[in-house]
């Protein structure tokens, strides 16, 4: 293929064991770059969160942060792009959850920063200990005061895929909602999908369909990983996403990423 974009996720595809970028994966998307090829981040991270994780890589300009919601270019350290949701439809999905399941942790983003009621931060430590918590401001959380660029839902025992699929019936169809397997559940907006994103990025950039790969391992990869010319599913991903994918990257900690990468380097000089 005539490569000409990489976008990855970062949690659980691009970070190595210790939760950092390795200089082995470093080393490969720098010859990439150098060789022409745009490298993305994509992920359901804020964009406070995704910068400090990518700035080692060294050519990262373009991050598609909180799955799509935030266009961010690293380089002029500026949002260009950003998908608030609807307040409508934020009180309606809190509502009907809270009426069917009852007390529930809510963490949200902002343009103004990531916040977390004390629900949520206590769920969080109790359920995932192992987890750092974010050092986030902790408020009452009101529906229809912000606009929300993200709303992640903590269930008292409900994780993941579970708490996913009991969740989505409650959630309007034309919004996107997903899980990052970190125990909760996202919304954002119907154009923020990574999937969207992308392909929107691509027309910005001049950038062909068949000339993009990427990388992810959970459910809000699915749009990414349809929509790229080759979707590469790494070999820890959930099974959701290697359906989707076209491709299976091995596994995150043995620098999945770059071993493909790599590859695609020397088809390209051979072709």
């Amino acid at each position: 293929m005539d490569l000409q974009l990489v976008a990855t996720d970062i949690d659980g595809t691009l970070l190595g064991p210790d939760h950092v970028v390795t200089e082995r994966t470093i080393s490969s998307l720098q010859a990439a770059h150098n060789a022409g090829v745009e490298i993305v981040g994509a992920t359901g991270r804020s964009h406070w969160s995704a910068i400090p994780l990518l700035k080692p890589i060294g050519c990262v300009r373009w991050l598609l942060a909180s799955n799509g919601a935030t266009l961010y270019d690293i380089e002029s350290d500026e949002i260009v792009e950003q998908f608030p949701l609807d307040r409508d439809v934020v009180c309606q999905v809190v509502e009907s959850l809270l009426s069917e399941f009852g007390e529930l942790g809510f963490s949200w983003e902002t343009s103004e920063g990531v916040f977390q009621d004390e629900k949520f931060r206590e769920l969080r430590s109790v359920r995932f200990p192992s987890y750092k918590l974010a050092k986030r401001p902790t408020v009452e959380f009101r529906p229809a005061d912000d606009d929300l660029t993200k709303l992640m839902m903590l269930h008292r025992t409900l994780g993941d895929r579970e708490w996913f699929d009991r969740a989505s019936p409650f959630i309007p169809p034309d919004q996107s909602f997903s899980t990052s397997g970190t125990g909760f559940v996202e919304l954002t907006s119907p154009s923020a999908d990574k999937g969207v994103a992308l392909a929107a990025l691509c027309e910005r950039l001049g950038v062909a369909q068949s000339g993009t790969v990427s990388f992810g391992d959970q459910i809000n990869d699915l749009g990414m990983l349809r929509w790229a010319g080759r979707g590469y599913a790494m070999e820890n991903a959930a099974d959701e996403a290697r359906e989707a994918a076209s491709h299976v990257a091995p596994h995150h900690l043995e620098d999945g990423v770059a071993q493909v990468v790599d590859r695609l380097l020397v088809e390209r000089t051979a072709s």
